[in-house]
């Protein structure tokens, strides 16, 4: 007992001194490192996660949530066991990507929406990557296979709703048998608005959440960047590919895969992108490998959704147990369904779309438009922060 208290309050110092010790050593590294996370954060994750996340926060302000959980609240409680507002909060994860199921699922522990049962069996499903990285960036930009793209969404959706399945009786809550019609919980809604603020209070509120959120966002995935280059720099990714390959080498397991492979328990991006740049896997071994490091997400993308879900009661062990069970569904049923890809799958002109979306006028156009969106939200995050502070002081 003693000696685990001393590893806990020692081991996260011993890692931050190692990581200022090899930022000190490695500057010039450190420095590149960073801006790649810069770069990341800048071209990616902010044209594609800010429009979502304050569009996120404003319908859950606005009560919008709660209208639509009425009205599938009985299949989700069938099903999922919770409340119809998480077949919303499923819809908005898969199509933004991480980390935005977390952060709404955290938002309505936070307000009391849900019990913290349900936000454990919540945030067990509804924390998944998006369409445009999976089919876009993973199966069109790194395995040059389009279709194979959409069998990597589904196995990945289909591993979240496993999942939730599994964890659908999770927790000890008593269950009130008397269920109101959907009639009188709308009408419930209805009476309750009264309380709500004015729809630009919530706007403005939903501006500065969303930005802070990215902000955070943009803070972790530039740490773990730099991190992760450190560890590669001290020869500890070898040192641990080196022991895996010691012990799985019978099965074929090379040293190249594992650091491959440990590369995506830290940072997704780079993770796939190793993987099927190995050229001795097969499309199938390498699509399996890829659905697993996205359905447990690395270990950045689990620090940003931890970080919200550490707000609340919900147990983040729990919730990254239910993240390593994800990557294994999803990456299962990629192997299993990838012969019927071959066969029944269509094959799209997606990857015409993506490369002329991507560079063509159409991506000048949606950045320049996106510019002034940006502009016009930085405005408003600092006319609401000057507002807050002026209502505020004495």
């Amino acid at each position: 007992m003693y000696i685990s208290k001393l590893t806990k309050y020692f081991f996260p110092k011993l890692i931050v001194i190692i990581l200022i010790i090899g930022i000190v050593i490695f500057p010039n590294d450190s420095i590149l490192a960073a801006k790649n996370g810069i770069n990341i954060w800048v071209n990616i994750l902010i044209p594609s996660l800010l429009p979502f996340i304050i569009g996120a926060n404003l319908i859950v302000s606005i009560k919008v949530v709660d209208i639509i959980g009425a009205l599938i609240n009985p299949i989700t409680q069938f099903i999922f066991n919770v409340s119809g507002k998480s077949a919303l909060v499923f819809v908005i994860s898969a199509i933004s990507g991480y980390p935005v199921g977390a952060r709404l699922a955290s938002d309505l522990r936070l307000n009391k929406d849900i019990s913290t049962f349900e936000g454990q069996r919540l945030v067990s499903f509804c924390s998944t990557s998006g369409p445009l990285f999976i089919i876009g960036a993973v199966a069109v930009g790194m395995l040059n296979n389009a279709s194979l793209g959409y069998l990597m969404l589904i196995s990945h959706y289909l591993g979240a709703i496993s999942v939730g399945l599994i964890y659908r009786n999770y927790g000890k809550e008593k269950r009130s048998k008397h269920h109101e019609s959907i009639v009188n919980n709308i009408k419930n809604l209805l009476n309750s608005t009264g309380d709500q603020k004015g729809f630009f209070i919530s706007f403005g509120n939903a501006v500065v959440s969303g930005v802070n959120t990215l902000l955070a966002v943009g803070g972790f995935v530039i740490i773990f960047s730099v991190v992760f280059k450190i560890l590669s720099l001290f020869q500890v990714i070898d040192f641990i590919s080196y022991i895996l390959c010691f012990l799985f080498s019978s099965f074929g397991l090379t040293k190249e895969i594992c650091s491959a492979f440990i590369s995506g328990l830290f940072e997704i991006t780079i993770g796939c992108n190793n993987i099927t740049s190995i050229s001795c896997l097969s499309e199938a071994v390498k699509a399996s490998l890829c659905s697993f490091i996205i359905g447990f997400s690395g270990l950045s993308i689990l620090a940003q959704c931890c970080s919200f879900i550490a707000k609340t009661d919900i147990k983040t062990n729990i919730y990254i147990v239910n993240k390593f069970l994800h990557g294994i569904f999803a990456g299962i049923y990629v192997f299993l369904l990838y012969p019927f890809s071959k066969t029944y799958l269509p094959v799209s002109n997606f990857t015409t779309i993506y490369n002329s979306f991507y560079n063509n006028t159409v991506l000048n156009e949606y950045f320049h438009n996106f510019k002034i969106i940006l502009i016009i939200t930085v405005i408003i995050y600092v006319l609401f922060n000057l507002y807050f502070l002026y209502i505020t002081k004495d």
